[in-house]
C-alpha cells in the first residue's frame, strides 16, 4: 500500500504542476482538493484553508496564467502513515516562447495526501520560489514576492509540521486517533502514572450493516459512535480498526473516569448504537498494556452476554 501511495503522491502533483502551468486547468487541480485543504503560496495569497477559499484562489487566475514548459523536475514522496503522503518536488517553469514573456524561475511545491475511502484527496499545498535561485530576465522577476515566501516558510515552519504531525495521527474516517498514535502512547512508561483509566468499546452488529445496508451505512454507524467518543473524551479516543475504539485517560480519578465512560454509553443509547464496553481504572502504580487487557475482555464478556440473549437481533440499530 505504502508503493501505491507514494507513486500516486508523486503522479499526482506531477500532474498538477502541469495542467496548471502548462494547460492553466485548474478545474483539474480543484478536482483534487479535499474539505480541508490548507493551501501556502507566495503574493497577495500566502495562506487560506478550506476547499472553497482556495479553489476561489485557483479560479481567480482562470486564464490569466501564461503558457509554460516545465522541464528538470524531482520529486520524492513519503509515506507519514497508512492513508497519508507527502510529495516534495523542485522544478524549473519558464514562459513558453510564444508569449513573448521571458520569465524563468526555480520552484518548489510540496503536497500532502489523505486516502479518503480509497480515494486520494489533497490536504495540503505549499508553493515557494527559493530566494536564492531566482533568475531575473529581461523583463525582470517580482522578487519581493519570493523574499516574502521565504520569510513566511521560515515563520511558519513549526505549524507545518504540527500540521503534518496531526495527520499522520488522525484515523480518516472519524478523525479520532488512529494505531499510529496508539503505538506511540503504549510506548510511553505509564508506571509513574498516579492513576490511569481505560476503557474498550466495540459495536455490536456492524458486520450486520455492511452486509444489509451496505459499507457507506456501517461507516456513518461508525463515525457516530466516534462522536459520542470525542464529545466527552476529546483528544482521548482511538480508533483501533474496524468498529473498536479505545479511550485512555490519567487526568480522571476512577469516580470521574466511570462517570464519563456512563456518559458515553448515555448518547450511544440515546443514538440507538449498540455496543459492548469494557473498563479498567488503576491507581499507581499503573501498567497500560495490562489494562488494555483487561479492558478489552470485560468488553468481550460484555459482548457475549449480549448476544447471548434471545431477544438481541444482531442486525438491529
Amino acid at each position: 500500500m505504502y508503493e501505491q501511495h507514494i507513486q500516486s503522491a508523486i503522479e499526482l502533483t506531477r500532474s498538477m504542476v502541469h495542467r496548471y502551468y502548462c494547460e492553466n486547468d485548474v478545474d483539474a487541480v480543484i478536482a483534487l482538493m479535499d474539505e480541508d485543504i490548507i493551501w501556502l503560496g507566495i503574493g497577495e495569497h500566502e495562506y487560506a484553508s478550506g476547499r472553497e477559499t482556495v479553489a476561489g484562489i485557483f479560479r481567480q487566475v482562470r486564464g490569466q496564467v501564461p503558457k509554460c514548459t516545465i522541464s528538470n523536475e524531482e520529486y520524492q514522496a513519503l509515506p507519514l502513515g497508512p492513508d497519508v503522503c507527502l510529495c516534495a518536488g523542485r522544478l524549473w517553469i519558464a514562459t513558453d516562447a510564444s508569449t513573448q514573456i521571458s520569465l524563468r524561475v526555480h520552484q518548489r511545491i510540496t503536497t500532502v495526501y489523505r486516502w479518503v475511502d480509497g480515494t486520494p484527496r489533497c490536504r495540503h499545498i505549499h508553493i515557494s520560489n527559493p530566494y536564492g535561485e531566482m533568475v531575473e530576465d529581461d523583463v525582470g522577476f517580482p522578487t519581493r514576492m519570493a523574499q516574502q515566501s521565504y520569510l513566511y516558510l521560515q515563520e511558519h515552519l513549526a505549524a507545518q509540521t504540527a500540521l503534518l504531525q496531526r495527520m499522520s495521527y488522525e484515523d480518516s474516517l472519524t478523525g479520532l486517533y488512529n494505531r499510529n498514535k496508539y503505538n506511540e502512547v503504549m510506548a510511553r512508561d505509564w508506571s509513574g502514572s498516579p492513576q490511569l483509566g481505560v476503557a474498550c468499546f466495540d459495536l455490536n452488529g456492524l458486520k450486520q450493516v455492511n452486509d444489509h445496508r451496505g459499507h457507506s451505512a456501517g461507516d456513518t454507524l461508525i463515525c457516530r459512535a466516534a462522536r459520542q467518543l470525542r464529545t466527552v473524551f476529546d483528544g482521548k479516543a482511538y480508533r483501533m480498526g474496524g468498529d473498536e475504539f479505545l479511550v485512555i485517560d490519567d487526568t480522571l480519578d476512577e469516580a470521574a473516569f466511570r462517570s464519563a465512560v456512563s456518559a458515553v454509553e448515555a448518547g450511544m443509547e440515546a443514538e440507538h448504537i449498540s455496543y459492548s464496553v469494557g473498563v479498567s481504572w488503576r491507581a499507581a502504580p499503573c501498567s497500560i498494556s495490562q489494562q488494555v487487557e483487561e479492558a478489552d475482555q470485560l468488553m468481550y464478556q460484555n459482548k457475549r452476554e449480549f448476544y447471548s440473549i434471545r431477544d438481541n437481533d444482531r442486525r438491529q440499530r
